[in-house]
């Protein structure tokens, strides 16, 4: 299956965050992934992370880009700032500082990487597959196209069980 690819620019305002973060778990449940309050929710908490750190210490525009394969999600943003992303010892009572351990936490893998004058960081989060109903929607529309023997293409049918 390739791979699904959403991109979007923000200005880099911290206000742009929350919508993001929604933009972000909205296109994941359109992409037809089943997603499990947890899993939405480390979507939300990586997300908003990942950019807020690009409003706060990358300075102008801040791209999105989400790529999805059966099983995963990369969340990967690229602002301005070339400089390393730095992780913090945060105090009991500090009230931030511990985005990036979380981010540690959370994804399945995570990195970083110069991007042009700027810097990449990445995340990917382990997502359950798809639907059976969304498979099955997938498939009717493939067999749709493909030509019968002696004639023209006609749709299948398919049955789906549900269990």
């Amino acid at each position: 299956m390739p791979t699904l690819v959403h991109r979007f620019v923000l200005a880099g305002e911290e206000r742009e965050v929350s919508p993001a973060r929604r933009k972000v778990v909205d296109k994941v449940c359109a992409w037809g992934v089943p997603l499990k309050d947890e899993t939405a929710d480390a979507i939300r908490l990586v997300t908003s992370e990942l950019i807020t750190n690009a409003v706060v210490h990358g300075g102008g525009p801040v791209t999105v880009t989400l790529y999805h394969r059966p099983g995963s999600l990369v969340i990967d943003v690229v602002d301005g700032n070339s400089a390393a992303p730095q992780m913090s010892c945060a105090q009991a009572y500090d009230e931030s500082g511990r985005g990036l351990a979380l981010v540690e936490i959370l994804a399945a893998r995570c990195a970083w990487e110069p991007a042009g004058l700027g810097k990449r960081v990445w995340a990917e989060i382990a997502l359950p597959t798809a639907a059976p109903a969304t498979r099955a929607t997938v498939l009717r529309r493939l067999f749709a196209l493909r030509p019968r023997h002696g004639g023209v293409a006609e749709p299948e049918s398919l049955t789906l069980a549900v269990a």
